[in-house]
C-alpha cells in the first residue's frame, strides 16, 4: 500500500482485529506456560508494532490499549499483563522516537530510564494495588538487594529485547512486508 493511498476502513478493522486477537491469544496461552510470562508481552508488542507499521502510530496505540484492557480481563497472569501494559506493549511503537536520538549513549540512557520507570511502576502497582505481596517475599531469597538484582536482570532482558527489535525490523521490511502487500491488493 503506497503512502499516498489511504486504506479502506475494512482493511483497518481487519488488520487491527487480527493483530489484536493474535496478541491477546499470545498473552493468554503463553502466560500460562512457566517462563513464558515474560516472553508473551514482548511477542504481543511485536504484533501490535505491525499495526503501527502498516497504519500509523494512532492505530498502533489504539490497538495497544485494546489489548491491554482485554489482558486485564482475560489473561490469568497479572504480572505478564502488567509487563505488557507498562512497557513491552507500547515500546515497539515508541522505539522509533528513541532511535532519532543522535548519540548512542544518550539513546541507551533514555531507553533504560524508560525501562526503570516502567518496571518500578509496574511492580509497585502489582504489590500495593493488586496485593501481590508474595512478590516481595520471593525477593527475600536474594537478600536485601533482591529488588535491585531483579531490576538489573530485567534491564539485561530489556536490552536483549531492544536488540531483537532492531534485528526484526529489517527482516520485516525485506521479507514480510512485500508478502503482506502482495496479499492485500
Amino acid at each position: 500500500m503506497s503512502e499516498k493511498q489511504k486504506p479502506h476502513i475494512s482493511y483497518i478493522v481487519s488488520l487491527c482485529g487480527i493483530m489484536c486477537g493474535l496478541a491477546l491469544a499470545m498473552m493468554f496461552f503463553l502466560s500460562m506456560i512457566p517462563g513464558f510470562e515474560y516472553i508473551s508481552p514482548g511477542v504481543a508488542g511485536v504484533l501490535i508494532w505491525i499495526v503501527r507499521e502498516r497504519l500509523g502510530v494512532k492505530y498502533g496505540m489504539v490497538s495497544y490499549l485494546a489489548v491491554g484492557v482485554l489482558c486485564l480481563f482475560f489473561t490469568p497472569n497479572y504480572e505478564a499483563s502488567m509487563m505488557y501494559i507498562f512497557l513491552l506493549g507500547y515500546y515497539p511503537i515508541v522505539r522509533q522516537y528513541f532511535m532519532k536520538i543522535r548519540f548512542g549513549w544518550l539513546r541507551w540512557a533514555a531507553k533504560l530510564a524508560l525501562y526503570a520507570c516502567s518496571a518500578v511502576g509496574c511492580y509497585l502497582l502489582l504489590i500495593f494495588v493488586f496485593g501481590m505481596r508474595e512478590l516481595l517475599e520471593e525477593m527475600g531469597d536474594f537478600g536485601k538487594y533482591g529488588s535491585l538484582i531483579l531490576l538489573l536482570m530485567g534491564a539485561a532482558a530489556f536490552i536483549v529485547y531492544d536488540i531483537f527489535l532492531g534485528l526484526f525490523f529489517p527482516v520485516y521490511e525485506k521479507l514480510l512486508k512485500p508478502k503482506i502487500q502482495r496479499r492485500m491488493k
